[in-house]
């Protein structure tokens, strides 16, 4: 009996230490990944705000992104460092003065007493849109789909471990096989579905769009989790029987072991109801102390009378035939001279007479506060850490926002394959061949400008609806190698093949030139419909069309400026200026490009600065079936 008494304490101690440590690195795992997760966000929405890289590789020179970094490859070492030593002093001084890292800590936006959110919003998006957070979506330990999967597992684990060692010492009864059986399988699921959860992810949320979102409720997790909370301790009450309670090798110290065991089991799911698990557990432990306070089985037994029978103190009276006793009770049958004992010395816990059972006791209400305190912690902690991930979110949407708003200002300015050059060189130019340039002009508008009627602001606001539709075309993707380069009074100046990478892209050689004088065309588009639609406006547009050789570059350091520059230019300003009403002038070079998508008719010699006399040609038509995509 001792041998066994002990090995199973030791397995016991064994069983409580792992899951005290489990437990206690669950805690403490998620709070640091997640403090590394902000240190990394906190870094990166520096760098944001200060225009540059600061993760930790970048503080490294072989790992400097030169393409954030609007400064000139030519600077020293020494500046380098000094420029780095500067933005580590920035940060901690954004760091220091920024309070609201302490207010999160020691002022976290809780409930003292209910432990919710104290904004409804946030604490809607914490029970009901539990997958729809990014935060379910991460790849890490510290993801409610890892997090979930641990502690499944762990209860499973514990499940067995107590399971496994009710059979070895209970024996197996078909009442514990059943209940055993059944919780196992529900065991088994639920770790299946986390399991799941952790493969699949988000593609079982989109196969399985009912079923995540029935089992993503708040009260579904709730009910799941205390289920594989109570499930433990429900196996170890299924053995509880009054030859448990009578045996004599401790199995009674034994069940109170495993109902310890299992109640430590609550501390998992930290992601529950902290009230939900603590009542329950509670109400566990209540039964147990409820056992131990009362005897509800009869620890008596029949000997014979020539048994010796360990007593104390004997008054015998000779009137009766009974013999009482100070200690342990024996009752005589003057018949058949055998003696029904009471169990006379009370080693038994449920006997109602053992003193240790007030050990016990206390160790079980002790317990008991130490779940509720640690239940309590574990729902803040990771109520915390919801509210950082939703917060840090939340900001990074806003500076990726800010982030979109500035790129948009900037590629108005600068077309992004050209900024990409500037934050590295700070300096722009290049030569570029086969680039197709035209001038769009309304030939008539300082007709219809008056400065006397409101200083001619009603006139500039007609001028720029005009242009924005002009703009609405370059959105569209037959159009993605056309790009704005500047308007001039009514003058609108675009371009063709000047982003090299979208050119190569291309099929055809000449794809940007032939999508260029479509666009040509459906400016003319454009303008007969703003006439249609505005009364009293009839508007004329002159196109020039030209392509050959131009430069790019960009002009200042302050205020920058984009622009083409060559006889390109020239020529294609002279087919707009000398060009017919509503009609697009090109020269002879550029009909014998387009010729193979489009049909031309010979207008005639014009004189042009510079190039003598040349000959002139106005579209007529794109040719039927023509195709360059």
């Amino acid at each position: 009996m001792v041998t066994w008494t002990v090995a199973w304490d030791f397995i016991v101690r064994v069983v409580l230490r792992i899951d005290s440590v489990m437990v206690s690195v669950i805690s403490l795992l998620s709070p640091v990944l997640e403090r590394k997760r902000y240190f990394d966000l906190a870094v990166t929405c520096a760098g944001s705000l200060l225009g540059t890289d600061l993760s930790p590789v970048c503080f490294s020179d072989d790992h400097l992104d030169a393409s954030t970094v609007p400064f000139k490859e030519t600077w020293s070492s020494s500046t380098q460092e000094a420029k780095r030593e500067q933005l580590d002093e920035q940060i901690i001084k954004y760091l220091n003065e920024d309070v609201t890292n302490l207010e999160f800590f020691y002022r976290p936006p809780i409930n003292s007493c209910t432990l919710s959110f104290t904004n409804p919003g946030l604490e809607e998006d914490y029970r009901s849109h539990y997958f729809d957070s990014e935060l379910f979506r991460e790849e890490s330990v510290a993801s409610p789909r890892y997090h979930s999967f641990i502690e499944v597992a762990l209860s499973v684990l514990i499940f067995i471990l107590i399971s496994v060692c009710c059979f070895l010492v209970f024996g197996s009864s078909l009442t514990f096989i059943v209940v055993f059986v059944v919780c196992l399988v529900l065991e088994m699921l639920v770790l299946a579905d986390v399991a799941t959860d952790v493969k699949f992810g988000s593609e079982k949320e989109d196969q399985c769009q009912c079923y995540a979102k029935c089992m993503s409720a708040w009260s579904t997790r709730n009910v799941v989790g205390i289920m594989m909370a109570v499930l433990p301790a429900i196996a170890v009450y299924t053995n509880l029987s009054c030859d448990l309670a009578v045996n004599d090798e401790w199995y009674d110290r034994f069940f109170c072991f495993c109902i310890i065991l299992s109640l430590l089991n609550f501390c998992n799911f930290s992601m529950l109801s902290s009230w939900v698990k603590s009542i329950i557990a509670t109400l566990v432990g209540l039964i147990l102390l409820i056992l131990l306070s009362v005897t509800f089985c009869d620890f008596t037994w029949t000997v014979p009378a020539s048994t010796s029978v360990p007593t104390t103190t004997v008054a015998t009276n000779v009137s009766t035939t009974t013999t009482t006793t100070l200690g342990p009770t024996v009752l005589m049958n003057a018949t058949n001279m055998q003696t029904t004992h009471k169990t006379p010395v009370p080693d038994h816990l449920f006997s109602g007479e053992n003193i240790l059972r007030y050990e016990i006791i206390l160790d079980v209400v002790l317990l008991l506060l130490l779940i509720w305190f640690l239940n309590r912690e574990f729902e803040i902690s990771y109520r915390l850490s919801f509210h950082g991930s939703a917060q840090a979110m939340k900001d990074t949407q806003q500076m990726q926002e800010n982030k979109d708003q500035a790129d948009w200002l900037l590629h108005n300015i600068i077309p992004e394959h050209v900024s990409d050059v500037v934050k590295r060189t700070s300096k722009y130019s290049k030569n570029h061949k086969d680039i197709g340039v035209i001038f769009a002009t309304i030939v008539n508008f300082n007709e219809f400008y008056d400065e006397g009627f409101e200083g001619g602001r009603e006139y500039l606001r007609v001028l720029n609806e005009l242009v924005s539709d002009y703009e609405e075309l370059l959105d569209r993707q037959r159009f993605k190698d056309v790009e704005k380069i500047k308007t001039i009074s009514a003058s609108f100046m675009a371009a063709s093949g000047l982003n090299e990478a979208s050119r190569r892209a291309n099929h055809h050689p000449y794809a940007h030139l032939f999508g260029l004088m479509d666009f040509a065309m459906e400016l003319q588009n454009v303008v007969h419909n703003f006439n249609e639609s505005i009364f009293n406006f009839n508007f004329t547009l002159n196109i020039g069309y030209n392509f050959g050789e131009v430069t790019a570059g960009v002009i200042g350091t302050t205020k920058l400026l984009y622009d083409i520059w060559g006889d390109t230019v020239n020529i294609a300003s002279r087919m707009y200026s000398t060009g017919e009403p509503d009609r697009i002038q090109v020269p002879e070079a550029t009909v014998n490009a387009l010729s193979e998508m489009f049909e031309f008719e010979y207008r005639g010699e014009i004189f042009v600065k510079g190039k003598g006399n040349m000959r002139t040609f106005l579209l007529k038509s794109i040719r039927p079936g023509a195709t360059w995509d």
